[in-house]
């Protein structure tokens, strides 16, 4: 039986054009919203062998330089404070610390325990060693372990002790070793400017 109305009868153009209409909407959001996505992604590439600065200026500042195909976090850095960055499951934080007392630089890396134990009570750093950067920067570094994380912490005196760097990578257990890579890489690299003046 039909019913006279065109709305209601099987078939009709007005149905087949907002068919038409639900399918293209599904398409274009299931098509269009991964490359939206990426085109407002907080990620940004950074260039090979481009050195990032953190620190208020010159005088209180340090470079270094990540590795190839590494992204940094936009929305989770902050280039005068904390620069946030990753390779694949490898995630790098290189910190900028204040340091109130030439006497604190002693104390920087028990303080980095202190740090990473507020952000996850299961945090632990292990003996620290010696290490140098390529500039001839002397710091401390040693293993990271947390719960189901992995990694390498170091951390760095600036000059004349009025600042430190920070610099934590971390990574699922089983990337342990490209976690320790990546802290390595970024404090062979470390640089102070001021050091160089």
């Amino acid at each position: 039986m039909l019913s006279g109305h065109p709305d209601r009868e099987h078939g009709s153009p007005r149905t087949l054009r907002w068919l038409i209409i639900v399918v293209a909407v599904i398409v274009v959001v299931t098509v269009g919203w991964p490359v939206v996505s990426l085109a407002v992604s907080d990620d940004h590439p950074v260039a090979a062998g481009q050195p990032l600065t953190i620190g208020p200026d010159s005088a209180l500042s340090a470079t270094f330089t990540p590795g190839r195909d590494w992204v940094v976090r936009s929305a989770e850095t902050d280039p005068i404070l904390h620069w946030s960055l990753s390779d694949g499951a490898v995630d790098v934080a290189v910190v900028y610390v204040m340091v109130i007392s030439p006497s604190q630089v002693g104390r920087l890396w028990p303080g980095l325990q202190s740090d990473l134990r507020l952000g996850d009570a299961s945090a632990r750093l292990g003996r620290p060693a010696s290490i140098t950067s390529a500039a001839g920067s002397s710091g401390l570094t040693g293993t990271l372990t947390a719960n189901d994380r992995a990694g390498q912490a170091a951390v760095f005196p600036g000059p004349a002790g009025k600042f430190a760097i920070e610099i934590v990578s971390v990574a699922p257990a089983q990337d342990g070793a490209a976690a320790r890579a990546a802290a390595a890489l970024v404090a062979r690299s470390l640089r102070f400017p001021a050091a160089a003046s």
